[in-house]
């Protein structure tokens, strides 16, 4: 069974673990990590999910995940990273360029929002199947196209972030 830390909302330990799906408190939070992986051309790597067990299965996405007990964000990014496409991150490629406190839905969550810019081999990767159908690279507009057709994964909703797709902007 995971286990995750439990956090304030200033991102402050609360020496507390719980199993992976337990309902947090009020003002108990998790950490979340989204890795937003983006080519020289401006297009950003993205995958289609292959877990039933996904908040929303078989949408587009980018790599995200809960650290486990005692893993820091920037290490959880570099793992998540290598264990969802075979891609191994340094962690000066990451720069944290958002971080969202969300008390949304069921979930309570602090997520780290990083951006890293690299020309990546799609062909070279090696997909985690259980978690992988599928990587493509695709540029903002059609991303923002793809979460109007519910075809990827709205962040803003999911996190109650209306900003959220506005801050890659820049990056695009």
């Amino acid at each position: 069974m995971e286990y995750f830390d439990v956090y304030d909302a200033n991102g402050n330990y609360l020496n507390k673990q719980v199993p992976r799906g337990t309902k947090l408190s009020d003002g108990e939070y998790f950490l979340v990590i989204h890795v937003w992986i983006q080519n020289s051309d401006g297009n950003f790597l993205i995958q289609k999910r292959a877990k039933t067990d996904d908040p929303i299965p078989h949408q587009w996405a980018i790599i995200s995940g809960i650290p486990s007990s005692q893993e820091g964000p920037v290490k959880a990014a570099i793992r998540e990273t290598y264990e969802e496409i075979g891609l191994t991150l340094s962690p000066k490629e990451l720069t944290r360029f958002r971080r969202i406190v969300s008390d949304h839905n069921r979930y309570h969550t602090i997520t780290h929002v990083y951006h890293v810019t690299r020309d990546v081999d799609l062909h070279g990767l090696t997909l985690n199947e259980e978690e992988v159908m599928a990587v493509q690279y695709a540029s903002l507009e059609t991303i923002l196209s793809m979460v109007e057709r519910k075809a990827f994964w709205d962040y803003e909703a999911l996190l109650d972030d209306p900003g959220y797709f506005d801050h890659l902007r820049g990056r695009d």
